[in-house]
């Protein structure tokens, strides 16, 4: 009986195989994910961050707002944040090379919260603002911030260690018994997401009461307008001269034009920062729930240095979860710095035009299409409304001068 029992335990210790009870369908299905996303995503997110920089930077949008420079800055350090991550993973494993990549990934989050802080003291602050706030005094906050940050960063390399998997391969990390407070507050998105949200509700209130308060002035004004009219039709009926004073028109008609131009951009921009705030907070809020859970759990080395007797089942599935989520975290910290150019396309009109451009240009340029005859199609469509317009003066100036004859018969 004993020498069943033994053997049976013999057996069962030589067919457990802790490899076996990990390798689970969905386990191989995130080992795969955590493996190849990142060769997936860093030729895309290089390629739109750039073209976002290089629309960014086109006379039509880089002098409208501040909020387009924090915009550029922000697809630069997307740029190195993703880039920095690929060569970490796929080459080297240094330590300083881990505290570089989570330095950019925190600038860009703070660019993010400076771009939030700004515009909410624009809409707030209108008149002042851009007093306050000029294109120079903004990039020399960016640049403070940016090195602020760099050194907060590089103070937490000692916290940075490198280490080897159960398949004897390198990686690096952060200890996580040494991991302080302050770096999960920089690093771990919790402040700046906490302080981009409250900004973009300072600026949501304050759009919604000027909007209000706007549209009320504006249907006043509107009223008053129509009466204005009414007495100038009135005044040009009285009047002796057939044309009136077309200069006195145009003038008020050109400001209005470039009032309702520098309206559409700002809410423009306006749209583009709460689509990369939204990206924001979309993607970084269920990472920092993910991330506090998975200290909470802490299964990172449940199973090194066990016996696979030793280890049950709920220990194992503690083990695949954390894994699976530690993949999701590294997956939805990576997605936000490829998805703002799509969110840009989104919301502004003016940087779908310029892509639009820049394509057909680039498409003329390998003779694909050829290029359009827009400013002789232009001049052609001038030449001909000022014809019609000489031509409708020609005959009223003859119908003027025939009623002047018949009155004149008719005296005589």
């Amino acid at each position: 009986m004993n020498i069943t029992h033994n053997s049976s335990l013999l057996t069962t210790k030589a067919n457990c195989s802790l490899q076996e009870r990990v390798y689970s369908s969905d386990y191989l299905f995130f080992k795969f994910l955590n493996s190849n996303y990142l060769r997936i995503l860093i030729g895309p997110g290089f390629f739109l961050n750039t073209l976002c920089i290089i629309v960014l930077s086109r006379p039509r949008l880089s002098n409208k707002s501040t909020t387009i420079f924090f915009l550029r800055f922000l697809a630069i350090f997307d740029i190195l944040a993703i880039t920095l991550k690929y060569v970490r993973v796929e080459l080297n494993y240094q330590s300083r090379l881990y505290v570089c990549m989570g330095a950019s990934i925190s600038i860009t989050m703070w660019t993010i919260v400076l771009m939030s802080v700004d515009k909410a003291i624009a809409v707030s602050y209108p008149l002042k603002s851009s007093i306050w706030l000029t294109q120079k005094r903004v990039s020399y906050i960016c640049y403070l911030t940016s090195l602020i940050l760099l050194l907060a960063n590089l103070s937490f390399i000692s916290f940075a260690e490198q280490g080897r998997t159960r398949h004897n391969k390198l990686f690096c990390g952060l200890n996580q018994n040494k991991n302080p407070l302050l770096l999960d507050i920089i690093t771990a998105s919790i402040l700046p997401i906490a302080l981009t949200t409250a900004a973009n509700i300072v600026i949501a209130v304050t759009l919604h009461y000027v909007s209000r308060n706007s549209f009320n002035w504006s249907s006043k004004k509107e009223k008053s307008d129509i009466n204005r009219s009414e007495l100038d039709i009135s005044k040009a009926k009285r009047s002796p001269s057939p044309y009136p004073n077309q200069t006195s028109l145009a003038a008020p008609l050109t400001n209005n034009t470039s009032q309702v131009s520098k309206r559409r951009t700002s809410a423009q921009v306006t749209r583009m920062l709460f689509a990369v705030t939204l990206s924001l907070i979309l993607f970084n809020l269920p990472n920092s729930v993910i991330y506090l859970f998975s200290k909470k759990i802490n299964a990172k080395g449940l199973l090194n240095g066990r016996d696979c007797l030793t280890i049950s089942d709920y220990e194992i599935k503690l083990y695949q979860i954390d894994f699976m989520l530690s993949v999701m975290q590294d997956i939805l910290s990576d997605l936000p710095h490829m998805v703002n150019f799509f969110l840009y396309c989104l919301a502004g009109k003016k940087f779908r035009s310029i892509i639009l451009d820049e394509v057909q240009h680039f498409l003329v340029g390998i003779h694909l299409i050829k290029r359009k005859q827009k400013r002789y199609v232009q001049a052609n469509h001038i030449l001909s409304t000022d014809s019609g317009n000489t031509a409708r003066l020609n005959r009223s100036q003859r119908h003027g001068s025939l009623t002047r004859s018949l009155v004149q018969l008719q005296q005589l």
